[in-house]
């Protein structure tokens, strides 16, 4: 299943930089997302486009405590919209190859009869990510109010709302998908092969495919990767042959961001996925 349609994400945020996301309309900054970093159209005033978007944070960035069964409900310091929560299970990566990121079971968290919507609030600058030990969709300010829609472990999955300009985001389609770690293409190859995502890696060598990596057209060239980082494994990046002499001279250790299409989540003796280069987007001097 597309990943935009299941979450029905709308649009992206398409500065280079990232953009901030506001309580009101040029109202107080309550976080900043990154390049790519999928949202969910809510409604608009002006040029303002009203936004929400769901994330997880550890529960040691969030002033309220968060325990099984005793959620403290906080009034939120912006206005938020009540929303039913979106149930999904997280899947447990297999615990094989160089990347071990776990990701725990995630249980949700309804709100409890009288106390309506349960609500927290961020106590530090703390990092959003797609899922728990997942890739970082931005970062969320001190003092924002969220929604606590589930728990995993460490981490605790919370839903923001808020403003961005309409001139800073476009439809989804168009974009590709930000914040997928090679631990959730693993675990789920369905929703992402096929897709196209954006990941910083770090350059080793151009090889050539052999009779090992049988996931790779034989002799096709290819770059061998660490990452996506900040993870320890490794990606296999097919390369067109006629884009393979821009990176003859590269320097080894180069962070290059890639977008990518994910042909393969591993491949046969390794945790390894296989990813065919759509473009460079940042890294190298010319595209």
């Amino acid at each position: 299943m597309d990943y935009n349609t299941r979450d029905d994400f709308d649009l992206a945020v398409t500065a280079a930089g990232g953009e901030n996301l506001r309580a009101e309309p040029n109202g107080t900054i309550i976080a900043q997302l990154q390049r790519g970093t999928l949202l969910r159209k809510i409604g608009t005033r002006g040029g303002w486009v009203h936004v929400e978007r769901t994330g997880w944070l550890r529960r040691r960035s969030l002033a309220a405590p968060v325990e099984t069964g005793a959620l403290t409900p906080r009034q939120s310091p912006t206005p938020t919209r009540q929303s039913p929560a979106r149930p999904r299970q997280a899947p447990a990566p297999p615990q094989t190859g160089a990347s071990r990121a776990v990701v725990p079971p995630v249980q949700q968290e309804p709100a409890r009869p009288g106390t309506g919507d349960l609500r927290v609030e961020v106590a530090r600058a703390a990092p959003l990510a797609a899922t728990p030990e997942g890739g970082r969709l931005g970062t969320v300010e001190p003092g924002t109010g969220a929604r606590v829609i589930g728990r995993a472990g460490d981490w605790v999955r919370v839903q923001f709302e808020a403003w961005m300009r309409e001139a800073d985001l476009r439809p989804s389609a168009e974009g590709a998908l930000v914040g997928v770690s090679a631990a959730e293409v693993r675990a789920d190859p369905q929703r992402f092969v096929g897709q196209t995502v954006e990941w910083r890696v770090q350059f080793i060598a151009i090889q050539r495919a052999d009779e090992l990596r049988s996931e790779l057209p034989a002799g096709q060239p290819f770059l061998l990767t660490r990452g996506p980082l900040p993870e320890p494994g490794f990606v296999y990046v097919i390369l067109p042959r006629d884009q393979a002499p821009r990176f003859q001279t590269l320097p080894p250790l180069q962070e290059l961001v890639l977008r990518v299409t994910i042909r393969a989540p591993r491949t046969k003796y390794l945790a390894t996925p296989v990813v065919e280069l759509v473009g460079v987007v940042s890294g190298m001097a010319s595209r």
